[in-house]
């Protein structure tokens, strides 16, 4: 039996919990949000030889010198001290400047802060002790403000926060940013396939708008999924269609985008292709991207959480 001691309590890890999962079981308060090693709200402290492989991903050098790891990422297999890591220093204050619904069900908010960023990337959002990765679909180069795109949920203990109680002028917590999923500007003459769904495709529109503004010379083309084949974002991927020759998109039920795939883009051998939204949603096109000839190093792929 593995075990645990916690501010002078110990606990014992039942099968292959997470340091995190055993926490939570036993009722201790303790910060959280993806449970997926994102977010990084979950940081603890132990002593390094204690540390297993694999919590410490996206960590910076000196923290994982100083032992910090990630909760929801660490299935003990000694015995472990944990102390609680300060993490105040990293969080940067950000000023509400605007939120407006997109379409039923779709934010837009936009903050102003002092961070720097690249778009695609994500960042942790705190309110209180409620965390969450929103990714940006900003360019920083060009608007002088942090976007996120969320799907406001009726039960969402952020979404709904974010919804019915916050208003321009209030201030929130960033952690970050975090997070590869970016324009790369070595192959200027290299297509780019971006594809997303739902929400997915605000980090893609910042990307494509990155590109552009780097003056990408090859085709990019989106291609957004959606429940209802309508596309939250229609008139602003217009817009960029109608200023910027080598873009153009297409709005396609997500259920159906393999489909697309297949009879739209018969080969993408020798395209870089990005793709975002739900865990299944990306694993089954990043398969058929593979299939299609793309090269797995230039299959650029982000996972969405799913907070339930």
């Amino acid at each position: 039996m593995t075990d645990i001691e916690f501010k002078n309590t110990r606990y014992t890890i039942a099968g292959e919990e997470t340091v995190l999962d055993t926490l939570l079981r036993h009722k201790v308060a303790i910060p959280y949000g993806c449970r997926a090693g994102a977010c990084q709200a979950c940081i603890l402290q132990s002593d390094a030889s204690q540390i297993p492989d694999d919590c410490q991903p996206g960590l910076n050098p000196q923290q994982i010198r100083q032992g910090y790891f990630l909760a929801c990422r660490c299935v003990p297999d000694q015995d472990m001290q944990l102390h609680e890591v300060d993490i105040t220093s990293q969080k940067i204050p950000a000023t509400v400047s605007e939120k407006f619904l997109l379409d039923n069900h779709t934010l837009r908010l936009r903050l102003n802060c002092r961070i720097r960023w690249v778009a695609g990337q994500y960042v942790t959002v705190w309110i209180g002790d409620i965390a969450r990765c929103y990714s940006i679909a900003s360019v920083a180069r060009l608007d002088p403000f942090i976007e996120f795109h969320i799907r406001v949920y009726p039960h969402g203990a952020m979404s709904s926060l974010l919804y019915n109680q916050t208003h321009p002028g209030d201030t929130l917590q960033l952690q970050g940013p975090l997070g590869s999923f970016v324009y790369h500007h070595d192959k200027p003459d290299q297509k780019l396939l971006l594809i997303g769904a739902g929400t997915g495709i605000a980090p893609l529109i910042g990307i494509a708008r990155d590109a552009i503004e780097h003056g990408h010379a090859a085709t990019i083309r989106l291609l957004a999924g959606s429940e209802n084949n309508e596309c939250y974002e229609e008139k602003h991927l217009q817009r960029i269609q109608n200023s910027a020759s080598q873009f153009s998109y297409h709005t396609e039920r997500t259920d159906n985008i393999e489909t697309v795939l297949n009879s739209h883009y018969p080969s993408l051998r020798g395209q870089r292709i990005y793709i975002c939204g739900g865990e299944d949603f990306v694993r089954r096109c990043k398969k058929t991207c593979f299939m299609l000839g793309a090269s797995p190093r230039d299959i650029i792929t982000e996972e969405f959480i799913n907070f339930a």
